[in-house]
């Protein structure tokens, strides 16, 4: 450690420039050594002095001046000779140097001053000692000081500076004969003190180097001994192992069983025991080029992670190798278990959509790239998993998945799990015969039931759309879309079965997104849409109590549009809420017009419900409107309410709070009729039309219109028969006990007053 003297290097009364601390220590105890004969010197020269001149000075000069100077040089005496039983500490040694320079000057200084004192009282013999005394003095505490550099030299000047003056006084010249000789003495000694110094400097400077380098080195051994990592170092030329950490043996011992040695014998082996191919890493370890240098080695179940390093010189040259280590076995496992994870299905394990893009692209790209893709989609997977959990719904996909490896087995046939409900498989050829085939298959794979183990079987189906490339496309997003499309058209005619792609399907896709970028321009200027409204008539008083309120769409160029076919394009895209907005604004104006006061009721779509936003636009166009919320009916039905039932319920709830009444439609029809009418207590119950205009010639039709009717009575809840078209069906659904029927029989859906000019302009009421 290189320290800085607060005295500096200038000053005239500064010891010599210290480099270290451990050249400061050692500076410390050589004076410790030396200064004590230094003051004893200086004592018996002193009363050497005065016993010359004892007779010719004064007492003050011959007795009491050495008297003092020896009391005080036999304190210094005491104090260095308990120095050298003493560990002090750099602060101590950097004090006393610096105090030890400056006394020694200042002593001699003052021996100076007495000496001149002394000369005047002298004769020739005396005067001739007295430079004897000087001469003598001088050299013996240059020689004392040869550890306090600059103090000595300091003195030497002050000695042969004392001289020349006495030189002065005297002119004899065998006096200054003296004073040459010890001018050249002085210059000698401290010639050789320099160098004395040099060689004492580098020797300490050396062993403290040498000590730091112990101690760095130890330390290094220690850390590395103690590090979490095995680490073990090889001769470059026999490779065997000299040196091993702690880590290196534990872990060598908890595999011992698959290895040659064991860990206490480790240091002296050679490496090749762990790898199977000694030459090949010897190879390795020989050429510093070849390193940094990792490797993965297998021993029996376990795997070692290897990193390798070269250990160089200071000058650069290739010393050793330094090997650190690792047992990886799990973690090896974790990463082979991500790896699959990322490109297979973890519920199913089947390849994953990123497995499956990679296979059609590289199908693809082959020459003559014939290949057949298959999409298939459940048939009510959804409604399982929303009503019987999750729990369920995973176990059924694990078992659809059984089933399609069973039939996709064929040579080259890749099938895949895309995510959801959805399968995709890759078939080697693009046969329409052979892909129609393979689509039956798994139609009727998973049509039949599936068990469970629950409290019943469960009974879903498949649709699949075809692509066969390259007669649909010859690209992977062409391809997977025009199957999408023939998927499309197998759920459109009727589901549970299979569609090849054909040119007429990309034209109805086609035509359906113009559809929706017309519907969101009509909703955007409100041109074209209406709210037709057809009455719900009680049968006692014949009296209208409500009327449905219909959305109607006149298209420029294609006319009256169905909403069996806008409707539901504007659930997929997104548009519903705006269209339902608009349904209910309309209708709660138009109801606020009316003399008879009769509700109006208005559906909304199961893609409205629970999403926190229909309070809202009920609340809006109530205000809006100025109508009263209880002459409001808002209309479900019951797969409305399967997706998110908890969050539905509470949308009714709210309405019900708010005063609007909320209906149940096409009752009947559903997953769960009996489970809903448990959970809300509907205001009224619509019989679906199906089972109205069917009741004249199936019994069991009339059975359920029964049934319903029967079970609002005991409810206390009105009962609406829908679809009453005729006056038999109405003498029916009137001797079954329903209350209300709807149903062209009492009138069409009608247009507003204020909008019937324009629809009739447009071509008439649909």
């Amino acid at each position: 450690m290189s320290i800085n003297w607060p005295f500096g290097r200038e000053g005239w009364f500064s010891t010599a420039e210290i480099e270290t601390a451990e050249l400061a220590v050692a500076r410390y105890h050589r004076c410790a050594q030396h200064m004590p004969t230094m003051y004893v010197v200086l004592i018996v020269n002193a009363w050497l002095l005065a016993a010359v001149f004892g007779r010719q000075a004064p007492d003050w000069l011959s007795i009491f001046f050495p008297a003092v100077a020896s009391v005080f040089c036999a304190f210094r005496i005491r104090s260095w000779i308990q120095a050298r039983r003493s560990e002090p500490t750099l602060e101590h040694v950097q004090a006393v140097l610096t105090r030890t320079g400056r006394l020694s000057v200042g002593l001699v200084i003052v021996q100076a001053v007495w000496a001149l004192a002394l000369y005047s009282y002298g004769d020739e013999a005396t005067r001739s000692f007295l430079f004897f005394y000087v001469a003598t003095t001088t050299l013996s505490v240059i020689s004392c000081l040869a550890h306090l550099r600059v103090a000595a030299i300091r003195l030497a000047i002050i000695a042969n500076v004392t001289l020349l003056v006495l030189c002065l006084f005297d002119g004899a010249s065998t006096h200054l004969a003296a004073t040459l000789g010890l001018l050249v003495d002085s210059i000698g000694g401290i010639g050789v003190l320099s160098s004395t110094y040099r060689d004492f400097s580098k020797t300490v400077n050396a062993r403290a180097e040498e000590l730091r380098r112990a101690k760095e080195q130890e330390l290094l051994l220690r850390m590395i001994d103690n590090m979490p990592v095995a680490v073990m170092t090889v001769e470059p030329h026999t490779y065997i192992i000299n040196y091993a950490n702690q880590m290196s043996k534990a872990l060598i011992r908890s595999i011992e069983h698959l290895l040659p040695i064991r860990a206490d014998d480790l240091i002296g082996t050679s490496i090749d025991v762990f790898h199977r191919s000694p030459a090949h890493q010897r190879g390795i370890l020989a050429d510093p080029n070849n390193l940094p240098h990792n490797a993965r080695i297998r021993l029996g179940n376990e795997v070692l992670d290897l990193k390798i390093s070269a250990i160089t010189a200071r000058d650069g040259h290739y010393m050793a190798p330094m090997l650190t280590w690792a047992l990886v076995t799990k973690e090896v496992e974790a990463e082979n278990r991500i790896r699959h994870l990322a490109h297979y299905d973890a519920l199913t394990d089947l390849p994953n959509r990123v497995t499956f893009r990679r296979e059609l692209e590289e199908r693809l790209a082959w020459p003559g790239n014939r290949v057949g893709l298959l999409y298939v989609d459940l048939d009510g997977f959804k409604l399982v998993n929303d009503t019987r959990g999750h729990q369920v719904g995973d176990a059924l996909l694990q078992q659809v998945a059984a089933r399609l490896k069973m039939v996709c087995n064929g040579p080259a046939v890749t099938l895949t799990r895309l995510g959801g409900d959805e399968f995709a498989v890759l078939l080697p050829h693009d046969s329409r015969q052979q892909a129609k085939v393979q689509a039956d298959l798994i139609v009727a794979a998973l049509g039949a039931p599936f068990d469970l183990d629950y409290d019943r079987t469960i009974q879903i189906g498949a649709s699949v759309g075809i692509a066969l490339a390259p007669e649909h496309g010859g690209e992977p997003d062409i391809l997977l879309s025009r199957a999408d499309m023939a998927l499309y058209a197998a759920k459109e005619a009727g589901r549970g079965t299979s569609r090849l792609f054909s040119p007429d399907l990309e034209k109805r896709v086609q035509e359906r997104v113009r559809l929706e970028e017309e519907l969101r321009s009509a909703l955007a200027r409100e041109d074209g849409l209406f709210v037709f409204y057809q009455p719900i008539v009680d049968l006692q008083s014949g009296r209208v109590t409500s009327r449905e309120a219909l959305a109607r769409w006149h298209h420029p160029q294609q006319g009256w549009i169905s909403p069996a076919r806008f409707v539901p394009v504007a659930e997929q895209c997104g548009l519903i809420d705006r269209l339902g907005a608009f349904i209910l604004e309309r209708a709660c104006r138009s109801a606020a017009q009316w003399a008879d006061e009769a509700h109006v009721a208005v559906n909304v779509s199961a893609a409205q419900l629970g999403k926190g936003t229909l309070i809202d636009i009920v609340s809006a166009a109530l205000s809006s409107a100025g109508l009263p919320a209880e002459r409001l009916e808002i209309e479900v039905t019951e797969t409305a309410l399967l997706g998110d039932e908890h969050r539905g319920i509470q949308d009714l709830l709210a309405l019900r709070e708010m005063g609007v009444r909320v209906s149940l439609d096409d009752f009947g029809t559903g997953y769960s009729s009996l489970a809903h009418l448990r959970t809300f207590s509907f205001d009224k119950i619509k019989i679906d039309g199906s089972f109205v205009r069917d009741a004249l010639e199936r019994p069991e039709c009339a059975a359920v219109v029964r049934a319903i009717a029967d079970l609002g009575q005991r409810l206390g809840v009105r009962i609406v028969a829908e679809g009453v078209e005729t006056e038999d069906q109405l003498a029916l659904v009137r001797a079954e006990g329903c209350r209300e029927v709807q149903g062209y029989l009492y009138g069409r859906p009608a247009p507003a007053d204020a909008d019937a000019p324009l629809v009739a302009r447009l071509g008439g009421r649909r």
